[in-house]
């Protein structure tokens, strides 16, 4: 069994949930937070029936309040001592047309899906480079390789990341840190409502969509890759 830890952000719904799930099941220390008090207690139960308590630790804060997120690096590192690998997963989805967009909206989501993650990713990476290794894996998404309409503000963000992940595997290399990319497509959580999901129909019927686990198992990959492999971005379109 590994000794190593993970971090996940928003991991107590959808692709974190899963990845929290798996990644504890393949040996892992999982420690994850959520601004969600009702998914982080649901979470806590859940992992109580099946898993001891030294191997997890699931805390309540938001990826965007830079803050409280100081405090679940500290309470993460206080009980496994390393954080090994860290999972940016935390984000939303905001669409609208380039003439009526809420522009407090399209403001809360860079906060969340671009600085969040910096934020995170300051307080994680020194102690991986005093280690000289680690991974990071970062959550895009196929919005962040190409542009549907009115999904230009989403797609700001999700470029973002893959500009500021290309930049970070350069920067980080010679510390022995990996950094991964993970684009997914549809993916089968409460990420889109059903307003949303109708615009994507497709001749009138569902379009195709992944599953969570279809995720959460290429996470895994990545996350128990050999040394000397590097995995660097991986995109992945329902079938």
């Amino acid at each position: 069994m590994t000794s190593k830890t993970v971090l996940i952000s928003g991991g107590t719904d959808g692709i974190g949930r899963g990845s929290v799930l798996q990644l504890l099941k393949d040996g892992f220390n999982v420690a994850t937070f959520s601004r969600n008090d009702k998914n982080c207690n649901e979470l806590q139960s859940e992992l109580e029936e099946s898993y001891d308590k030294k191997r997890f630790l699931v805390l309540n804060a938001d990826v965007a309040d830079e803050h409280r997120l100081g405090g679940v690096v500290r309470e993460t590192l206080a009980k496994f001592k390393s954080i090994d690998i860290l999972i940016n997963n935390a984000g939303f989805g905001y669409f609208a047309g380039c003439d009526d967009v809420d522009i407090s909206r399209f403001q809360e989501m860079i906060q969340t899906n671009v600085v969040g993650m910096a934020s995170l990713t300051k307080l994680v990476v020194p102690q991986m480079k005093k280690k000289k290794r680690g991974l990071i894996i970062n959550i895009s998404s196929m919005s962040g390789k190409r542009v549907l309409s009115k999904g230009e503000f989403y797609s700001a963000t999700k470029f973002a990341v893959m500009g500021y992940s290309e930049g970070l595997r350069k920067e980080l290399r010679d510390y022995g840190i990996k950094v991964s990319t993970i684009c997914p497509g549809m993916v089968k959580t409460n990420f889109f409502d059903e307003a949303e999901l109708k615009k994507r129909l497709v001749k009138g019927k569902p379009a195709p969509i992944l599953e969570v686990t279809d995720i959460s198992r290429i996470i895994s990959l990545i996350c128990n890759q050999s040394e000397h492999c590097d995995i660097r971005d991986i995109s992945v379109m329902p079938f």
